[in-house]
């Protein structure tokens, strides 16, 4: 009888040795998952606001509204609000201070559209580089598009390149405008032409 117990307590112990041997593997492979989730979300950190790991997910998740505040996505595109673990717009004044805004002229929260930020009215698209550069001043859904050859006339591409005329080209996804050299007369309007001799329309531009 007392060898009965003695090896089944020595099988109990074993077994107890075991399990936690079992657990402080598994807990150490859950801590090594999450240390190389933090490495993980480190990257994503400054990028998207993804600064926390959730085990749970196995995700990089915003933690708070700071992560968003600073990240790269909030300077760019308005993401600057934390909404279920992720950086989003939530306001007009995200849209409107954003990078976008200037650059694109997508200045107003649009909540139920499949880009957060939309041109509000053509001035959204006048103020911004897009039509500046490119002729792309005109409020077209939920972008600013060319619209019009005088979209083009004074746009940097007109003025420097000689692409002062409005070309429609019918593409997989649909009608795409753009400003292009259709003649020489476009080209002589550029300063390429002037100054580099590059004068005669060729599939757009001025060559």
């Amino acid at each position: 009888m007392k060898l009965e117990i003695g090896w089944g307590s020595g099988l109990v112990a074993a077994v107890l040795l075991a399990g936690g041997a079992v657990l402080v593997k598994g807990e150490l492979a859950s801590r090594e998952r999450e240390k190389q989730g933090g490495l993980r979300c480190a990257s994503q950190c400054r990028i998207a606001g993804l600064c926390g790991f959730d085990p749970k997910l196995g995700a990089c998740r915003a933690r708070r509204s700071s992560d968003c505040a600073g990240a790269d996505v909030c300077k760019s595109n308005g993401m600057c609000s934390l909404v279920d673990g992720l950086c989003s717009v939530a306001s007009d004044e995200e849209c409107r201070a954003s990078e976008q805004c200037k650059e694109s002229g997508r200045c107003k929260w649009s909540p139920n559209s499949p880009v957060a930020c939309v041109p509000a009215s053509v001035e959204d698209c006048r103020a911004a580089t897009i039509c500046q550069r490119l002729g792309r001043c005109t409020v077209q859904g939920d972008s600013c598009a060319v619209a019009s050859g005088e979209d083009c006339l004074g746009a940097e591409v007109c003025i420097r390149h000689g692409q002062c005329s409005l070309r429609r080209q019918e593409l997989k996804d649909g009608i795409v405008t753009t400003c292009a050299a259709l003649s020489n007369d476009d080209c002589a309007k550029g300063e390429d032409c002037k100054a580099r001799g590059m004068c005669t329309a060729v599939d757009g531009a001025c060559r």
